[in-house]
């Protein structure tokens, strides 16, 4: 329907950066993420691993009551999103409209070249869904 290409990558919400860093790269195989960023904008801090093509992210919050908090305050910490690769997040929103998926943003957001957009977890069994174009790899 959107053409998605792959798993682009799997977030999982920790209070802990530091620690989670430590428990997740032992268990990886890797002494420090491929890449580590903070995304003022979000309101996260993100160390990502790579297993085979697909990102895998920890995610702290940077600021207190941000979506992060709110997941793990209602939630815990564990598997917050999954993004899914696509050719075009600004064509693929309105495919998604008339398809009756609830849409948390009418038009991409921009991030380093990318276009991403969020899918309302009510939408997809509580999960929240990402689709993303571009990107850094």
């Amino acid at each position: 329907m959107i053409g998605i290409n792959k798993i682009d990558h799997i977030c999982i919400a920790v209070r802990d950066l530091q620690e989670a860093k430590q428990r997740w790269g032992r268990l990886l195989g890797k002494a420090e993420p491929e890449l580590e960023y903070i995304f003022a904008e979000e309101s996260i801090e993100v160390a990502r691993y790579y297993v085979g093509e697909v990102g895998f992210e920890l995610m702290r919050s940077t600021r207190s009551g941000s979506p992060v908090d709110q997941f793990i305050d209602k939630h815990g910490e564990g598997v917050m999103l999954i993004s899914f690769q696509v050719p075009d997040t600004a064509a693929a929103i309105p495919i998604l409209n008339a398809n009756h998926y609830q849409m948390i943003d009418r038009k991409p957001r921009v991030w380093e070249g990318s276009h991403y957009a969020f899918l309302h977890p009510e939408a997809l069994n509580g999960v929240l869904v990402e689709i993303i174009d571009g990107g850094r790899k």
